[in-house]
């Protein structure tokens, strides 16, 4: 069963959640190679929110380097980061 990892970060600035957001968008892909899908959500002008897909446990938990990287760029102009993990339920795709 997949799993997903879904963060919300609160920057201190829209300025620090738009570098934070082009930095994602740029580079999450290359940092997460084994993710089965990224979507990168904008909540509001300094909240944002990386709902992140994997094909088990096992392989979320081998990208968790990548992770701890990735959090801590502009961490001096974060606010606050909450994580939370749940088996995916329902995975539909209408392209």
């Amino acid at each position: 069963m997949s799993i997903a990892r879904i963060t919300t970060v609160k920057m201190d600035s829209k300025e620090a959640a738009d570098d934070q957001t082009q930095g994602y968008v740029q580079n999450a892909p290359s940092e997460f190679p084994q993710a089965s899908q990224l979507i990168g959500i904008r909540i509001d002008d300094v909240t944002l929110m990386a709902v992140t897909i994997y094909p088990n446990t096992e392989t979320m938990k081998a990208a968790d380097a990548a992770r701890e990287k990735r959090l801590n760029t502009n961490v001096d102009n974060r606010v606050s980061v909450e994580t939370l993990i749940g088996d995916v339920t329902l995975d539909h795709h209408n392209h």
